[in-house]
C-alpha cells in the first residue's frame, strides 16, 4: 500500500488532443486553457497518459487535466496488472491558496483514505509534502519530488517512519499516448 500511495504523489501529464465521436466524425478540438499563473508549472504534462513501471507485472497510469478553467489540476492514477486490471485508484486536485500564498493539493484513494498538504515549484521540479487522514496501518506523513524532463518527469516518495523520511523509490513516467 505505501508502494502504490508514493506513486500516487508523483503525479503530473500533457495536453489533451481531441478524438473521434461515436459516429465517426471528428469531435471539436479541446479548449485551450490558460491555467492560472501558480499552477503553470504543470502545463507541459496536461493531457496524454503518464505510464510508470513498478515491475513487469504493475504498472502506474497517470493523466492530468485543468478543470474550472485552469484554476485547479485534476489528475487521475490507476495501477494496473498486466491484464489491464485496475488493482488500486487515486485521484488528485491542485489549487493556489490565494490567502496563505502557497500551492496546496487533496488527494483521495480506493482506500477511503485521503492526503491533504502543500507544494512548492522551484524551476522545474516540485516539492510536495502532506497530512494522511487515513487508518493508522498507514504512513501518516508523506513527501515526494516530480522532476519534469525533456519527455518524460521523475516522481520520488518518502513516508515519515519512526521519526524520520523513509525513501520509498523514484519511478519513471513516459507518455504513451
Amino acid at each position: 500500500m505505501r508502494t502504490l500511495l508514493s506513486l500516487a504523489l508523483g503525479g503530473i501529464a500533457l495536453l489533451a488532443s481531441c478524438s473521434s465521436t461515436s459516429s465517426g466524425t471528428a469531435a471539436a478540438p479541446a479548449t485551450v486553457v490558460t491555467p492560472i499563473a501558480e499552477l503553470a508549472p504543470f502545463a507541459p504534462l496536461v493531457g496524454g497518459t503518464w505510464v510508470a513501471a513498478f515491475n513487469a507485472e504493475v504498472r502506474d497510469e497517470q493523466r492530468y487535466e485543468w478543470v474550472y478553467g485552469g484554476k485547479f489540476l485534476r489528475n487521475e492514477h490507476w495501477v494496473k496488472t498486466k491484464d489491464d486490471k485496475v488493482a488500486y485508484e487515486g485521484e488528485t486536485i491542485y489549487a493556489f491558496d490565494s490567502r496563505e500564498k502557497t500551492l496546496v493539493w487533496w488527494y483521495w484513494n480506493a482506500t477511503g483514505g485521503y492526503i491533504a498538504g502543500t507544494g512548492e515549484w522551484n524551476g522545474a521540479t516540485a516539492e510536495f509534502v502532506g497530512e494522511n487522514h487515513a487508518g493508522p496501518d498507514q504512513t501518516e506523513r508523506v513527501r515526494s519530488r516530480l522532476e519534469l524532463g525533456a519527455a518524460d518527469f521523475t516522481a520520488t516518495g518518502w513516508f515519515w517512519t519512526k521519526g524520520e523520511w523513509v525513501e520509498q523509490g523514484t519511478r519513471t513516467y513516459r507518455r504513451v499516448k
